[in-house]
C-alpha cells in the first residue's frame, strides 16, 4: 500500500469547518480555527482556514477541490459534511483529512481517528497518506452506506427531531426506532451482485464501503478491502424487527438469522414498484430513491490521512490479507 507523509514548505492545507454541525457549535469557532491551523501546519507549508455555514458547505469544497494550489482538503464537521468532503477529494484527486467535530463521526472511527478534536489534529500533524476505498451510487461519492427501507425511514423520521447533540441525536434514533418498529417497511427488490441475481420482498437494503465491524455502531473496520458490503433482511414484523435492532446495539448483526451479508465490487437494485415518494439514505442524508441503483466500489481512490497508529496495524496485517486472498 503506497504512503506519503506529504509534507513540505510548498504544500497548502485548506481547512473547512461546518460551523452548523455537531460539536463546533459550542466552541469558538475562529479560536478552534487558529488552534486547528497552528497544529496542522506541523506537517509543513501553510494551512488556509474557510469558515462556513452549512448552505455553503458544498460550494467551498469545490472551490478547494478545484484550487490547483490546495494538496489537502481538512474538512470539520459531521459525517454528512466529511461525505461532501470525500467526494470532492475523490473527484479531484486531492487528499482528505478529518476533524470529527459531528455527533457520531463514523468515517472517524473507521480511520481509527481520535474523537477528541485536538487530539485528532494532533494525529493529523503526524498522520500518514493512504489510498483508501470510496463507494459511489449512480456516479455519486460515499464513505458510509446506501440504505433503503428500515434505515432510510429513521433518518427520514429522525430529521425533524432535535439531533443537535450526540445524546440528542440517540434519544431520536432511539423514538424514530420505535416508530419504524411498530410499522416496518416492506418492499420488492431485484439486486444483481454479478454472481447472482435474485427478487425479493425486504425491508431493509444496505450497500456499505466495505464490510461493517462487529461494533454497536455499524462503521467499517477497514476500508481498504476493496468491496462493498451487501446487508438485504427479508420483509419483517415487528418482534423481528426489535430483535435485529438488539443484535445490532451489540454488535452482532451479522449474525442474525433474517439478514444476509454478501460482498461485492459492483452491485445493481432494482426497485421496481417504488413509489415517486419512496427515499433513500447516502451517508444519512436523505434523497430520492430512483427505480435502478448501480453502487460501485473504487479502491484506493481516496487519499486519505490516516494516524500513524492505524497505518502501521494495516502495514501488519497486509501480509495475511495477501495470503487470504491469494
Amino acid at each position: 500500500m503506497r504512503r506519503s507523509t506529504l509534507t513540505g514548505s510548498h504544500m497548502r492545507i485548506t481547512m473547512i469547518l461546518n460551523q452548523d454541525g455537531g460539536t463546533i457549535r459550542g466552541l469558538d469557532a475562529r479560536e478552534f480555527a487558529d488552534m486547528a491551523c497552528a497544529k496542522l501546519s506541523k506537517r509543513g507549508g501553510e494551512c488556509i482556514p474557510r469558515l462556513v455555514s452549512g448552505k455553503d458547505l458544498v460550494r467551498t469544497l469545490n472551490q478547494a477541490a478545484d484550487d490547483s494550489q490546495t494538496d489537502i482538503i481538512v474538512a470539520g464537521g459531521g459525517d454528512g459534511t466529511i461525505s461532501a468532503a470525500a467526494g470532492a477529494c475523490f473527484r479531484s484527486g486531492k487528499t482528505l483529512g478529518v476533524i470529527p467535530l459531528g455527533t457520531m463521526n463514523m468515517f472517524a472511527r473507521s480511520l481509527g481517528l481520535p474523537l477528541d478534536p485536538e487530539e485528532a489534529l494532533d494525529a493529523l500533524a503526524q498522520a500518514d497518506e493512504r489510498p483508501l476505498d470510496i463507494a459511489t451510487a449512480n456516479g455519486r461519492p460515499y464513505v458510509h452506506q446506501f440504505s433503503v427501507g428500515l434505515h432510510a425511514s429513521m433518518v427520514h423520521q429522525r430529521a425533524s427531531l432535535d439531533t443537535s447533540t450526540r445524546f440528542r441525536k440517540i434519544t431520536s434514533t432511539i423514538k424514530t426506532l420505535g416508530r419504524v418498529i411498530l410499522k416496518p417497511p416492506q418492499l420488492g427488490v431485484e439486486i444483481d451482485t454479478g454472481s447472482g441475481r435474485s427478487r425479493r420482498l425486504v425491508s431493509a437494503v444496505s450497500i456499505s464501503n466495505n464490510l461493517f465491524g462487529d461494533t454497536p455502531l455499524a462503521y467499517a473496520a477497514q476500508l481498504d478491502e476493496g468491496v462493498l458490503g451487501v446487508y438485504c433482511s427479508r420483509a419483517l414484523e415487528p418482534g423481528t424487527v426489535f430483535r435485529m435492532a438488539l443484535r445490532a446495539a451489540v454488535g452482532r448483526l451479522s449474525e442474525d438469522p433474517d439478514v444476509s451479508v454478501e460482498t461485492a465490487d459492483r452491485v445493481t437494485l432494482k426497485f421496481p414498484t417504488a413509489r415517486k415518494s419512496s427515499k433513500a439514505a447516502i451517508d444519512g442524508e436523505i434523497i430520492p430513491l430512483e427505480r435502478e441503483v448501480e453502487c460501485v466500489c473504487h479502491p484506493g481512490a481516496l487519499r486519505t490521512l490516516v494516524p500513524k497508529t492505524t497505518a502501521a496495524l494495516a502495514d501488519a496485517d497486509a501480509p495475511d490479507r495477501r495470503l487470504a486472498s491469494a
